[in-house]
């Protein structure tokens, strides 16, 4: 019966031996693992876009066409 074991016998039950506890691996470990993974993923396709902008060169702006004079109207 569950009530009659101690702490320490129910989480060698749902744990396993202390040998196979390694294997499974704390959450943290795998949250940091997880975290590290999506930083460096993260920074390659930083640098990816970042090389790509760098690439891309903007064409310069149309120049805007002179404005005619109101007293060059006038006088017409």
């Amino acid at each position: 019966m569950e009530l009659q074991r101690t702490p320490a016998q129910r989480a060698d039950a749902r744990l396993g031996d202390i040998a196979n506890r390694s294997e499974k691996g704390s959450a943290l470990g795998l949250i940091r693992a997880e975290a590290k993974a999506t930083s460096v993923k993260t920074a390659k396709l930083r640098e990816m876009r970042m090389a790509r902008d760098a690439a891309i060169v903007p064409p310069e702006p149309a120049a805007k066409p002179a404005r005619k004079s109101r007293k060059a109207a006038v006088k017409a």
